[in-house]
């Protein structure tokens, strides 16, 4: 009996230190309790576990309250003031054909390992990663080694997780991750893969993450054969939980260029919009009417999380993003960083900030308003005529 009352002694004391750890650090503050995670504005927090459980000794380390997503030369070119200095980093093809052209828009893995000893070899454990202390919007991983790692988690965030080894499983661990942006990601078989989410705001908040994604395409130009592998479409459906795909491709001077496909390769589970838009000139100018119909399928909540792109995910694409993340208060910065982020990403050729600060950048900073966002709302409803009640329903579903 006394052996008895002393194990369940250790767990109450072990669940308490790990509580302890992993709890914010003004307590005034409540405990997480997932939601956005740093969107919401938790308080950034971290802890690890030590305990046993089934006979199992497990021991999980504290990871940080900082846990980086970007590799280092990505991370190098975010913290230079002058987003423009892009080609010191990457240049948009990022090797040569005999190296099979560097894809270097993939962000940095968060790399768990733990201790479980007294577990027999060969055990298969289960990682699971989930949003706060209640671990919503949960990851599940299984392998038989004690080191995992698990890509595309989001910006600012505070994630719980814990291991299993058969029956034994053990307390909770936390970490918050960084929060630059932009929230890069890694879908195979898709290039120049990230959230517009995650940014900060001119009102002092974040877009919301988990929303509104860019891309590269999913199937290659007109042969329309898939390039998204079936772990690529895994991730866009179990992470990312798409539901609709907007493809730009295809416009009027280029009408086969999307392959003439006409449903998308993620399934019949997701809606897909063909609105193709032409390229070489003036992309307001040239795109008005389906940029239109891109904020009437942005106004409707039904259609998140979605999934926008053009070719490359670089041009039209940008220019949705930009219109888009302007009216929801992303700084003029940290949408020129966005768009040439896709450096980073094989394009086939650099991208720098001239051509869309001479045309449509141009166009919006001298529409009326203060903010960019009011700049960005007075352009799309006096210029590209999009109905306010459309733009006030992309603002309450995406505004931090």
């Amino acid at each position: 009996m006394k052996k008895y009352l002393t194990a369940i002694f250790c767990a109450l004391l072990a669940a308490v230190l790990v509580f302890a750890a992993c709890a914010p650090q003004d307590p005034d503050t409540p405990t997480p309790d997932g939601g956005d995670g740093g969107d919401s504005g938790e308080v950034a927090v971290s802890g690890g576990y030590e305990g046993t459980d089934g006979g199992v000794a497990f021991k999980l380390p504290d990871l940080g309250k900082e846990v980086r997503l970007h590799t280092e030369l990505q991370a190098a070119y975010l913290n230079e003031a002058d987003p423009g200095c892009i080609s010191r980093y990457a240049d948009g093809v990022n090797a040569t054909e005999e190296l099979d052209f560097r894809e270097l828009s993939h962000p940095a893995p968060v790399v768990f390992t733990w201790e479980a000893g007294g577990a027999a070899e060969g055990t298969e454990y289960l990682l699971s990663v989930g949003e706060g202390e209640k671990m919503q919007d949960v990851l599940h991983f299984t392998t038989t080694e004690t080191q995992f790692e698990v890509y595309d988690l989001k910006l600012a965030t505070v994630y719980y997780w814990n291991v299993t080894a058969g029956y034994a499983e053990s307390g909770k661990a936390c970490f918050t991750t960084e929060g630059q942006g932009p929230r890069n990601l890694y879908v195979d078989g898709v290039a120049n893969v990230r959230d517009m989410g995650g940014w900060p705001t001119e009102s002092g908040g974040r877009v919301k993450q988990g929303l509104f994604y860019r891309c590269g395409r999913l199937n290659e130009n007109y042969t329309g054969k898939p390039t998204v592998t079936e772990e690529g479409i895994r991730t866009m459906l179990d992470v990312l939980h798409i539901r609709t795909e907007i493809d730009l491709r295809g416009g009027s001077g280029d009408p086969t260029e999307h392959g003439n496909i006409e449903a998308s390769y993620l399934g019949t589970g997701v809606t897909y919009y063909h609105l193709g838009m032409n390229w070489n000139g003036h992309l307001v100018d040239l795109n008005r009417k389906k940029i239109r119909d891109v904020f009437t399928i942005l106004a409707q909540e039904e259609s998140y999380p979605l999934i926008f792109h053009c070719s490359i995910g670089t041009d039209r694409t940008g220019m949705i993003a930009f219109l888009v993340g302007a009216l929801v208060g992303i700084s003029e910065q940290d949408l020129y960083r966005d768009y040439l982020f896709s450096n980073f990403a094989y394009i086939e050729g650099s991208r720098d900030l001239n051509t869309i600060k001479n045309t449509y950048v141009a166009d919006l900073k001298r529409a009326a308003g203060e903010t960019l966002a009011e700049k960005a709302r007075s352009y799309l409803t006096e210029t590209v005529r999009v109905p306010v009640e459309q733009l006030d329903a992309v603002v309450r579903i995406l505004g931090g």
